[in-house]
C-alpha cells in the first residue's frame, strides 16, 4: 500500500513539473505582452508593464484583418478538407479497384517528405496559376495538405463500420452518394469532427506556405504571417505588440479546444475501441 501510495505521489510531483514547463512559456509570453517598449529578444521580465500593447494591437495595426483573413481561410479549408476526406475514405474504405493499395502508400509517401522541399514547386505553382497573395490559393493548399494526413487517420475509423449497412441501403435502392451521406458519414460523426478539428487547426497555424505566398498586400494576410509584421518590417521590432498579437491570436484555438475535447477524446477512443 505504501509503495502504491509512494508512486501515486512521484506521479504528481512529475505532472506539477510538467505543467509548470507547458505553462510557463505562455506566461512569459503574456508578461512580455504587457511590458512597456521591449525591443530587444533578450529581455526576460520588462521593468514596466500596461496594456497599452493590446490598444495599440487594435487601433495600430491590421490585426483584426489578420484574424479575420485566418478565420475565413481555416473554416473553408475545413469544409472542403471535410469532403475531400469523407469521400476518399469512403473510396480507399468501400470500393475495390486496381492499384487501390499502391494509391493509397503513394498518399503515406507524401508525409514523409518534408514541406520545405516542395515550397519551390507551390511557390511556382502559384505563379503559374496567378495564386499568389490570394486567400483562395491558400485554402487550396492547406486543404491539400490536411486532407493527406487525416485520409490515413479516418481510414482506420471507416473500415471499422460494416459494411452490411452499406449493401443493405443499396439494396433498397440507395446511390453510392446517398448511402454515404445517410448511413456512413452519420456513423462516423466522431472522427469527423476530429478531421474538422485538426483541418482547422492546421490552416490557422500555418506559416511556411502562407509566408511564401503572401507577399504583398499586408491587410490579406492570414494572422501568422502578419505577426510577423510586427517584429520585420513597416513595424520593426516590437516584441511587446508582437505577443500581445500572439496571445489574443491563441484565444480561439483555446476556445476550440476546450469546448470540443470531448468529441476529439470520444473520437479517438472509440476508434481505438471498435480497432
Amino acid at each position: 500500500m505504501k509503495k502504491i501510495k509512494f508512486s501515486g505521489i512521484i506521479i504528481q510531483i512529475f505532472l506539477f513539473i510538467l505543467a509548470i514547463i507547458t505553462l510557463f512559456p505562455l506566461l512569459y509570453i503574456f508578461l512580455i505582452s504587457i511590458g512597456k517598449n521591449v525591443i530587444s529578444s533578450s529581455t526576460f521580465l520588462p521593468e514596466n508593464f500596461t496594456f497599452e500593447n493590446y490598444r495599440r494591437l487594435f487601433t495600430e495595426t491590421h490585426f483584426l484583418n489578420w484574424l479575420g483573413n485566418s478565420f475565413l481561410i481555416s473554416g473553408v479549408s475545413m469544409f472542403f478538407t471535410l469532403v475531400l476526406v469523407s469521400v476518399s475514405v469512403y473510396v480507399f474504405s468501400r470500393l475495390k479497384f486496381y492499384g487501390k493499395e499502391k494509391l493509397f502508400t503513394f498518399i503515406l509517401l507524401i508525409q514523409v517528405f518534408p514541406l520545405t522541399l516542395s515550397m519551390v514547386s507551390i511557390f511556382r505553382i502559384f505563379v503559374e496559376l496567378d495564386l499568389l497573395n490570394k486567400a483562395f490559393g491558400l485554402i487550396i493548399i492547406d486543404s491539400t495538405l490536411a486532407s493527406a494526413g487525416l485520409i490515413m487517420l479516418a481510414k482506420g475509423y471507416f473500415d471499422t463500420i460494416p459494411y452490411e449497412l452499406d449493401e443493405a441501403a443499396m439494396m433498397d435502392g440507395a446511390s453510392r452518394l446517398q448511402t454515404l451521406v445517410k448511413i456512413t458519414l452519420p456513423l462516423a460523426k466522431p472522427m469527423l469532427a476530429i478531421v474538422a478539428i485538426q483541418s482547422f487547426v492546421i490552416a490557422y497555424n500555418e506559416y511556411t506556405i502562407a509566408s511564401a505566398v503572401m507577399t504583398t498586400g499586408i491587410e490579406s494576410m492570414p494572422l501568422a504571417v502578419g505577426l510577423q509584421s510586427m517584429i520585420t518590417g513597416q513595424f520593426g521590432i516590437n516584441w511587446s505588440l508582437y505577443c500581445a498579437g500572439a496571445v489574443i491570436g491563441s484565444i480561439p484555438m483555446l476556445f476550440l479546444f476546450y469546448t470540443l475535447q470531448r468529441y476529439f477524446i470520444s473520437g479517438l477512443t472509440e476508434g481505438g475501441v471498435k480497432q
